[in-house]
């Protein structure tokens, strides 16, 4: 992915169960659909669930040995 990508939520959901991605959500974890400039993406959340709405950035982070695509809200 060229560079982050500025996003804004459409909807979200949390799954309970253990991701399969070694360190990521081992207690469940958070999927978005989001805005961007490029059209709407489904992708990983990093942090806590988003509420529709929510600005962030799209980013590309390498989890495990997987470079995963992933939100991140901008701190409030």
């Amino acid at each position: 992915m060229p560079g982050d990508l500025t996003a804004t939520v459409w909807a979200s959901t949390f799954v309970p169960a253990k991701s399969p991605i070694p360190g990521y959500g081992q207690d469940g974890y958070s999927v978005a659909w989001v805005d961007t400039p490029d059209g709407r993406l489904q992708v990983l959340v990093l942090g806590p669930r988003p509420e529709p709405g929510t600005v962030g950035r799209v980013v590309e982070k390498t989890l495990g040995d997987t470079a995963t695509v992933l939100f991140e809200g901008k701190p409030t």
